[in-house]
């Protein structure tokens, strides 16, 4: 093992620590997800995302389309993908997520790969249905996990169930073994969310993204059922 490797994979066994103690620890949850980034097996997740045939067409334009403000989404219909994912933002507190930390030099298609996936991840939220939780964040690693291959995402799991061990199921939520369950099969069974064009369906209803990609029944009838059917319906408040 290199030498370099090994102080990551030191500094990444400190984090892990910290979040199998704290998973709310945000520094430690990106420190880990950034020295992730340089590991063998995050070159080889990346690797097969470039090679992916439904997201090579939007790797290759490096696709970005539009993103309204949030009163031109708050606008949009009731049930839309828009309207549900500002709804979802605001519940969330309305902090996006910092961009990815990656080395000088990283080679476009992997700017490109890392930060479509972090712009994207609460639009993930919102379809797949996981909250703003610990047990939804638990799920959406989950998902990440067999969508991506991110080894970052693997350990977060790691350090979630770790704490579920120690500390006991959460207070009023979903128990964290089911919210990880149902974020493995969730990305196992969807169609590719990096390689859909999200801004050009904003006005779309959810339910009709969650038919397309495939998981509109395990939505249903998943641990956070009711909160999905919330978002997803026509007028839910």
């Amino acid at each position: 093992m290199r030498a370099g490797l090994r102080r990551e994979l030191l500094h990444i066994a400190t984090d892990l620590s910290a979040l199998a103690d704290n998973p709310n620890d945000l520094r430690h949850g990106f420190d880990l997800l950034t020295r992730s980034y340089r590991t063998p097996a995050a070159d080889a997740a990346r690797a097969a995302l470039r090679a992916h045939p439904a997201i090579q067409p939007l790797l290759a334009e490096r696709y970005w389309g539009p993103w309204p403000t949030k009163e031109a989404l708050q606008a949009l219909p009731p049930g839309s993908l828009g309207q549900s994912y500002a709804r979802w933002f605001a519940d969330a507190g309305g902090r996006p997520l910092p961009d990815p930390v990656l080395d000088p030099g990283t080679d476009g298609d992997d700017q490109w790969l890392h930060q479509r996936v972090r712009h994207t991840h609460d639009l993930w939220h919102v379809v797949s249905g996981c909250p703003p939780t610990a047990a939804g964040e638990a799920a959406l690693s989950a998902i990440n996990v067999m969508q991506l291959r991110w080894p970052g995402s693997a350990m977060l799991v790691g350090a979630d169930l770790m704490h579920r061990c120690l500390e006991g199921p959460l207070t009023g939520e979903p128990d964290l073994g089911e919210a990880v369950a149902y974020g493995l099969e969730l990305g196992a069974r969807s169609g590719p969310l990096l390689a859909q064009r999200w801004e050009e369906g904003w006005g779309r209803p959810l339910a009709d993204w969650r038919e397309q990609l495939g998981i509109a029944a395990i939505v249903a009838q998943g641990p956070f059922a009711r909160a999905a059917a919330a978002a997803g319906a026509a007028g839910g408040g």
